[in-house]
C-alpha cells in the first residue's frame, strides 16, 4: 500500500508539472502573440508616415549665408511626404548658381525662400550697400522728356547733359549751351526700385503727378557738387547709355548755334573768322566757348 501511494503522489506531481509546463507555454504564447500585435500595430504606423517618399534637395554640408551653390553643396534625400517642408526643391538644377540667404546645416532641406538668384541683393540691404567703393548716391528730379521717356532702370548707365545760358556780348540773354558733363554713370535707383532688387517699385517712388520721378546716380564727390551746381544754374538732362559700351568715354563737342551751324551745313556763324587759306596749317584756340581758326604762315610753330 505505501508503494502504491507512493507512486499516486509521483502522478499527481507529474501531473501537476504537466499541467503548469502547459500553463507557462499558453502564458508565454499569449504574452508572444500580444507583443507581436504591439509591434504590428506600431509598424503599421511607422509604415503610415513613410508612404509616398518624396525625392528633395538637402546640404550635403554645413553652407554659410551668401553660399554660390554648386553641385557639390547638394544631395538627393527621399523623405516621406508628411515630413516635407513647404518650399523644398526637388531639382537640383533649379539650386546652381543661386545664393543662399542664411547659413544652412547638413542635410537640411534647402528651401526656395531662402536662396537668392545672383542679381537679387541680399534682404535687408540698404542703397550704401550697393553704392560703389569711392562714389556718392545723388538724387536728381527728371520727368518724362529729361529721363528718357521713364525708360531708365536701377542698373542702367546714363550720360548727364547740362543746358545753360553762358554769357555773349552779342546777346542780352545770353546764348544756350548744351555740355555733356558725365558719362557712364551708374544708376543705383530709379524712384523707390534699388538696384538688385527684384520686387515691384513701392508706392513710394510711384511717378508723380506731372510724370516727374527721381533718379539716383553714382558719382564721385566732386562730381557730386558739380551735378548740384549744374542743376540749380540749368537744367539736367539724361542720356541712356548702352550696356556694350560701359567705361568707354565719347570726346563731345559743347553744343550751341556756332558748333551746330558749323557741323550740320559747314558754316561759321557770324563774327567767327575764316581760317588763313596761305599756308594751310592753322591751331584751334577756345576763348570760352567759341572757337576760332588761327592760320600759321610758312615756318611759323604752334609754340610761337
Amino acid at each position: 500500500m505505501a508503494s502504491s501511494g507512493g507512486i499516486d503522489r509521483r502522478v499527481i506531481i507529474g501531473v501537476f508539472a504537466v499541467v503548469f509546463a502547459v500553463g507557462a507555454v499558453a502564458l508565454a504564447h499569449q504574452w508572444l502573440s500580444r507583443q507581436r500585435r504591439a509591434l504590428e500595430v506600431e509598424r503599421t504606423k511607422v509604415m503610415a508616415n513613410y508612404q509616398t517618399p518624396i525625392e528633395v534637395i538637402v546640404a550635403a554640408k554645413d553652407l554659410p549665408e551668401d553660399t554660390v551653390l554648386e553641385a557639390g553643396h547638394l544631395r538627393l534625400a527621399t523623405i516621406p511626404e508628411k515630413f516635407v517642408q513647404p518650399y523644398a526643391v526637388r531639382a537640383p538644377q533649379d539650386l546652381i548658381g543661386k545664393i543662399t540667404s542664411v547659413p544652412m546645416a547638413k542635410d537640411e532641406q534647402i528651401l526656395a525662400n531662402k536662396i537668392r538668384r545672383p542679381e537679387e541683393a541680399p534682404k535687408g540691404f540698404t542703397l550704401s550697400g550697393v553704392t560703389p567703393k569711392g562714389k556718392r548716391a545723388v538724387t536728381i528730379a527728371v520727368d518724362i522728356i529729361t529721363g528718357v521717356g521713364g525708360f531708365i532702370r536701377p542698373g542702367d548707365l546714363v550720360d548727364i547733359l547740362w543746358t545753360i545760358k553762358m554769357p555773349d556780348a552779342s546777346q542780352k540773354e545770353g546764348q544756350a549751351v548744351t555740355l555733356t558733363v558725365f558719362q557712364d554713370v551708374p544708376v543705383l535707383a530709379v524712384g523707390g526700385e534699388i538696384v538688385g532688387r527684384s520686387a515691384a517699385r513701392p508706392a513710394s517712388g510711384e511717378k508723380k503727378e506731372g510724370n516727374e520721378y527721381t533718379v539716383t546716380l553714382a558719382l564721385s564727390p566732386q562730381e557730386t557738387s558739380f551735378l548740384l551746381f549744374a542743376r540749380e544754374q540749368g537744367r539736367i538732362q539724361l542720356s541712356l547709355r548702352s550696356k556694350t559700351e560701359e567705361g568707354k568715354a565719347v570726346a563731345v563737342v559743347p553744343a550751341n548755334i556756332n558748333t551746330l551751324l558749323e557741323m550740320q551745313l559747314g558754316l561759321k556763324s557770324e563774327g567767327q573768322p575764316q581760317a588763313a587759306k596761305s599756308s594751310g596749317r592753322h591751331v584751334e584756340v577756345y576763348r570760352g566757348l567759341k572757337r576760332d581758326l588761327v592760320a600759321l604762315s610758312d615756318g611759323e610753330s604752334p609754340s610761337q
